[in-house]
């Protein structure tokens, strides 16, 4: 394997509406789809259909959820021979997506709250990436970063959603990507505002010099602080259908191209084109590009 996700595995309860609720507000959706989510099955399915043999270790409930997160896991490519079944349900999230194509999610952990990482970082190639969230127990994800760096792993945490835990692991990556709000956590200040304000409050970030911060922009693209240097690249200008995953098509593509052995600036290049044609469809990991969709796309550029 060149990447090893550790994380969620949730069914996506999607539903179409004109505009989010407000609060104690009843609307009326178009419809409603099940499709496959959760934030590392999400990333571990971007980086296997970019091309990346790609193992996601983590746990579905034993129910009919779980049975069909499993079995898309492995159509999209996941080896999924890390991921155990405990008794309970699988995990779900409740996704409203506005005509607009913004999103309101609310999560239910299941089986995400046994997840468990491994006694031992799995054999892999040198150039090996691995990549957690925060939608499993923080103790849990530590002990995978720790284990992946000991082994000579480079380590992607993306610490979404934001809490207090995740601000303990944020030393133990050598890539960090969050976005705009979620820096605004972990910095304790606003929403930073124009990119000077972007790279300052990732720079106080950083836990250590060699360590790379990339804070996603939405249409705007990505800057990103790391040694002696900051990116900015921006996103190809976009109809935008439907925002859900995003983010974790960027995290899973980028890991991908590092584990082959891009450059930063190359590899963020294409996270952030896969972003683009993700969110021109409906979905999670229903919208996510393959290796082929993305490489066109740059021919297009």
């Amino acid at each position: 394997m060149t990447v090893v996700v550790f994380g969620s595995i949730n069914r996506d309860l999607v539903m179409r509406v004109p505009r989010l609720p407000l609060a104690g507000e009843t609307v009326a959706a178009y419809g409603l789809e099940l499709l496959p989510g959760g934030k590392g099955a999400n990333q571990a399915t971007a980086s296997a259909l970019h091309g990346a043999p790609t193992l996601l270790i983590g746990a579905v409930g034993d129910d009919a959820h779980g049975a069909a997160m499993l079995a898309g896991l492995t159509a999209a490519g996941v080896d999924s021979s890390a991921i155990v079944q405990v008794a309970g349900p699988t995990g779900l999230a409740h996704v409203f997506v506005s005509d607009e194509g913004e999103n309101q999610i609310v999560i239910v952990t299941g089986a995400n709250g046994e997840a468990r990482a491994p006694l031992a970082f799995p054999s892999c190639a040198d150039r090996a990436v691995a990549v957690a969230q925060a939608e499993v127990p923080a103790s849990e994800v530590a002990r995978f970063l720790a284990m992946a760096r000991d082994a000579g792993a480079c380590t992607l945490f993306n610490p979404a959603p934001a809490n207090a835990d995740g601000a303990a692991l944020i030393a133990l990556a050598d890539v960090v990507v969050l976005n705009e709000t979620e820096l605004a956590f972990f910095t304790g200040g606003d929403v930073p505002e124009g990119d000077d304000a972007v790279e300052a409050a990732a720079r106080r970030l950083m836990a250590r010099d060699r360590q790379w911060v990339v804070v996603t922009l939405g249409g705007e693209g990505v800057l990103a602080c790391g040694p002696g240097e900051t990116l900015r690249i921006a996103a190809p200008k976009v109809a935008v259908v439907d925002t859900t995953g995003a983010g974790d098509t960027f995290c899973g593509v980028l890991a991908a191209r590092l584990s082959e052995g891009a450059g930063m600036a190359q590899a963020l290049q294409l996270a952030c084109i896969a972003a683009s044609l993700s969110v021109q469809r409906v979905g999670a990991a229903a919208s996510m590009p393959t290796r082929a969709e993305v490489e066109a796309a740059l021919v297009r550029s």
